[in-house]
């Protein structure tokens, strides 16, 4: 067979070239190859790019995508992962004939070489680029011809890497292939019939078309490295280029002339674009402007009569024709009919609202003719969260209170004696616990003035103190809103959605008057069910049931009454109060809510999972320079949001959600446990419940096991760009299939079986590649994943204080008190059990040879043929919670943890140990893994070589005294050193960041 030859591309934003770069090295003739692929931290599309095509490639294949280190240190770690006789970098902007490979080979063993070059070939303009030669010293310490994509022995380069000291210089390549030859004695081979297909564009360069432009500061550095061993040569090499070196001072100090000019035409440039900046500044705005009002024209077109009836005719005509091409359709379009149909039976009036209309209709003249010259009152709701009222509350209040006869000022939680006595001068004030929402307090408010009151009033204002205003007359608002009749009204709609509150008595959220501002005209002040509605409106003590019972119920509760109600502001698309106030401002809102200035840049948007442009930095031009509001307040508001103080927490998101309750309990709630304990705040959630927002103000983040999703990778970007660290926690070889392809059970798999597993582990290995880094169990996972991440933290299973307090309820202390010798087997069926299999030999004797021993098991028992006649010994319990295991293992006197030698079970961990030791039964472990780490052989437990394991159960059924002493050292060992109390790598590393 052919010698391995790793292949190594290395990408830095080449998404145009890295798929025929590529596609290039699949076609190979030679096929012993390994491919190594290396994204440093691309900035374009490269990485998706490179995760598609790999997916059809024929060679076992490894893809890793870092932060942006360098050319140098990410071939310098493609040095440290090969396997490969040879090996080859290939940059991605370059792709190789297909018998570029193979004739490399059949060269390097013809000529007994250890670098194999070729020439240069513009695969653009058709011609070669440079026609290389054989090699010679001198002619190669004048000038470079030898690519960076030649085929090396890896023997030469053994320990050899690329001098760091020149990332992100020039002439790497030449040093690595000097280092090679001059202190390696590699011998170069020039393969004439074979070129690289080379693109010619700003990039580092060799050889002639450098000749002119040559960083002769690096060429210096490089050859100085190396006059020790060769001074004559190099002395030769500097000789011939002094007269090129001379030419090229003489065109510096031209160029340097040249430059200077430049620089004063760019002053230039630079102070008209200052002076340009306000007029691009104004068109910006202009042009948002018409933006807005062509969106507010779509919306009124969209709502005419016409728009609808013509589209209600071709919409379904449509509709009928993609049905008719894609019959399989019919289920979709099923499901979405009757999602229409719920939206029109909601939409559709009972005949009793009909009647209420028009019962209403004829009241309303006669209900407003009543109450001409009664009072305006005013009940305005106020909840302060900071030390003292803060100045834009008062704002709004001076100027409602202003078109007011009667203030009442409800007061939620209390304010310091200054404040109220200022309120007092608006109105009468009445102070109330914190109860029940600002709902609770606009229901004690109507109650505490009585209906008798407010049935001879000509107006009732509901307002709270979350609005910020007026920026424009109030009095002409509500001039406005007396031309249209109605009974109650407000500023602006809350949308038409699905009940997220869980208390609509609709069932959903039907479209509503927001009730931070609301207007009872005579008419319904004057109804009883006015005063019963607010009567049994009661236990609104959460957010969900004060916006569920009262918030989206009150419009459709009154209109289905028959009262007439609108809003000031009909644009209530994306939540539009609180995501664009300025669009609101512009439509006629005389008032932004306090919460919009907290999306004061795009980035908050984003940690709500939405992608919108924030408004508040031209809201507040707007507000400078078309109102009189002062924009100050708005200024120091902002400022607040930006400069709030976080509890910062670390967040653990479980992709898990306890299917597999072990993997749960032990790397989600156990972590947990054991950040608490170390003075770290921790929030878990399970991957299913994740939203961005509980991220935002977290200090570390850690990923359990999920796989790779759009809202997870935009968690990782988001966290990087404000510097928190996200972990994947991983605690199986179960994210490159390069490890799950070993496994007995993978090998089984139908092909289509075996496809979706594998894209399972792929994903995990996604999920990896966007995190930071690693947290994993042992030590061998963390040798594993140091191929992949350059941090790996490790974070062994311990045992929780709940699992030793169960625990200690059950610890063993009769040993040797019953004949009978119990061996426990805690990991399920005993047939096709790969792991059982290596220790039933072992098994099959001491049941022959000890009359006295029972096999005890925990699952499914499926008795393999060879030992039926063992079934009257073998004793099978069924699976159990984890609260109930401790008092099952301590029912057997030895505890068995069998593993085939694998790279796979090699990083499990020692969990099985330390659940027997925790109730003083010893343990026989395979001397493998975790195991070997943790157990000290004699000591604390037994480890077993393959052939060991009779040997091992034999020394423990006939010593009562060894099972005693093994078990009282593993369990003292435990406790000292596998609790949650320990501080281990991981918590060692959070308290540092």
């Amino acid at each position: 067979m052919k010698d391995l030859i790793s292949v190594v591309v290395t990408c830095y934003n080449h998404q145009d070239y890295i798929e025929q770069c590529l596609r290039s090295i699949f076609a190979q003739t030679y096929r012993n190859i390994e491919l190594l692929v290396l994204d440093d931290g691309s900035s374009d599309h490269s990485a998706q790019i490179i995760e598609a095509v790999l997916a059809d490639s024929p060679f076992p294949t490894r893809f890793e995508s870092h932060e942006n280190m360098g050319v140098v240190k990410t071939r310098n770690k493609a040095l440290q992962q090969i396997q490969g006789t040879y090996f080859i970098f290939v940059d991605s902007d370059d792709f190789l004939d297909s018998d570029y490979i193979e004739s490399f080979y059949t060269c390097m063993v013809q000529e007994e070489g250890d670098i194999v070059y070729g020439d240069l070939y513009d695969p653009d303009k058709k011609e070669v680029y440079l026609k290389s030669r054989p090699y010679d010293k001198l002619a190669f310490l004048t000038e470079n011809y030898i690519s960076n994509c030649s085929l090396i022995r890896r023997s030469v380069a053994d320990g050899i890497y690329y001098d760091e000291a020149l990332n992100r210089e020039k002439l790497e390549d030449y040093d690595f292939l000097l280092n090679l030859i001059i202190n390696q004695g590699a011998k170069p081979v020039y393969d004439a019939k074979t070129k690289l297909n080379y693109r010619v564009f700003d990039k580092e360069s060799i050889s002639k078309r450098d000749s002119t432009r040559y960083h002769y500061e690096m060429y210096l550095k490089i050859l100085r490295k190396y006059v020790r061993q060769i001074p004559d040569e190099i002395y030769q090499a500097l000789g011939k280029n002094i007269f090129t070196l001379e030419g090229r001072l003489d065109e510096l100090i031209q160029h340097m002339d040249k430059v200077n000019d430049y620089v004063l035409e760019l002053q230039e440039v630079q102070r008209q674009l200052h002076k340009n900046l306000d007029s691009l500044k104004s068109r910006l705005r202009t042009i948002k402007e018409q933006r807005d009002e062509a969106i507010q024209e779509q919306f009124h077109i969209r709502r005419s009569i016409s728009y609808r009836l013509g589209n209600g005719v071709i919409t379904p005509l449509k509709r009928l024709a993609r049905l008719v091409k894609n019959p399989r359709s019919i289920k979709v379009v099923l499901s979405r009919i009757k999602q229409q149909l719920v939206r029109l039976k909601r939409q559709i009036k009972s005949p009793k609202v009909y009647y209420y209309q028009w019962l209403r209709n004829s009241q309303r003249e006669k209900a407003l003719a009543s109450v001409s010259s009664g009072e305006k009152v005013l009940v305005y709701v106020i909840f302060e969260s900071e030390p003292r009222l803060q100045q834009y509350k008062l704002i709004f209040l001076e100027k409602l209170a202003a078109l007011a006869d009667k203030t009442l000022i409800v007061v939620n939680g209390g304010l310091v004696a200054e404040d109220l006595e200022t309120l007092g001068q608006y109105g009468q004030v009445l102070v109330r616990d914190n109860t029940g929402y600002d709902t609770a307090a606009f229901r004690e408010g109507i109650l505490s003035l009585g209906k008798e009151t407010l049935q001879h009033c000509s107006q009732l204002m509901l307002v709270n103190d979350t609005n910020i205003g007026p920026m424009s007359d109030l009095a002409a608002v509500f001039q406005t809103m007396a031309g249209r009749n109605l009974d109650f009204w407000g500023i602006s709609y809350g949308e038409t959605q699905e009940d997220i509150t869980g208390f609509n008595r609709y069932g959903y959220i039907p479209n509503h008057l927001q009730s931070y501002f609301l207007v009872i005209e005579p008419l319904l002040l004057q109804s009883e069910e006015f005063y019963d509605y607010w009567q049994v409106l009661t236990d609104t003590d959460s957010r969900e049931e004060a916006i569920g019972k009262h918030e989206t119920t009150f419009t459709k509760y009154f209109a289905d009454l028959g009262y007439r109600y609108d809003a000031l502001v009909h644009e209530n698309r994306d939540s539009a109060m609180y995501i664009h106030p300025l669009r609101m401002l512009k439509a006629g809102s005389p008032l932004i809510k306090y919460t919009s200035l907290k999306n004061y840049d795009d980035q908050q948007f984003l940690w709500q999972g939405l992608e919108r442009e924030s408004e508040v930095p031209d809201l507040l031009d707007y507000v400078r320079e078309k109102t009189d509001y002062p924009v100050e307040i708005l200024e120091n508001i902002v400022q607040k949001f930006k400069a709030v103080p976080r509890d910062q927490y670390i967040l653990i998101i479980d992709g898990v959600e306890n299917i597999i309750p072990q993997c749960t309990r032990y790397r989600v709630l156990n972590k947990a446990e054991q950040l608490r304990k170390n003075g770290f705040a921790v929030k878990v959630v399970n991957a299913s419940e994740f939203s961005l927002a509980q991220a935002q103000y977290a200090s570390h983040i850690i990923i359990y096991r999920a796989p790779w999703s759009a809202q997870l990778q935009l968690l990782c970007d988001l966290a990087r760009e404000e510097h928190k660290p996200v972990y994947f926690d991983i605690d199986d070889l179960v994210f490159d299939t390069l490890y799950t392809d070993q496994l007995s059970y993978t090998q089984g798999l139908s092909e289509k079986e075996k496809g979706n597993y594998d894209a399972g582990v792929k994903n995990y290995g996604k999920m990896l590649a966007a995190c930071d880094g690693a947290i994993t169990s042992t030590n061998q996972l963390k040798e594993e994943l140091l191929k992949y991440k350059d941090s790996v933290l490790l974070n062994r299973n311990l045992a929780s204080s709940e699992l030793i307090a169960v625990s200690s309820q059950f610890l063993k202390e009769d040993f040797g008190a019953d004949d009978r010798i119990k061996i426990g087997y805690f990991s399920g069926s005993i047939s096709h059990n790969e792991n059982f299999e290596l220790i039933k030999p072992a098994i099959k004797e001491v049941l022959d040879n000890y009359p006295t021993v029972e096999l005890h098991i925990v699952g499914h028992l499926d008795i393999p043929q060879d030992m039926k006649q063992y079934t009257q010994r073998i004793v099978v319990h069924e699976y159990v919670d984890w609260k109930a295991l401790p008092q099952l293992i301590s029912q057997v006197d030895i505890n068995l943890a069998p593993l085939v030698d694998s790279v796979f079970n090699r990083a499990k961990s020692e969990i099985k140990w330390i659940e027997a030791a925790l109730v003083k039964v010893p343990t026989i472990a395979s001397h493998i893994g975790a195991f070997a780490d943790m157990m000290i052989d004699g000591q604390t437990g037994l480890l077993a070589k393959d052939s060991e394991w009779k040997e091992k159960l034999e020394s423990l059924i006939l010593s009562a005294d060894l099972r005693r002493e093994l078990a009282e050292n593993a369990y003292d060992f435990v406790l000292e050193n596998c609790s949650l109390d320990k501080k281990d790598e991981m918590v060692t590393y959070f308290e540092k960041k």
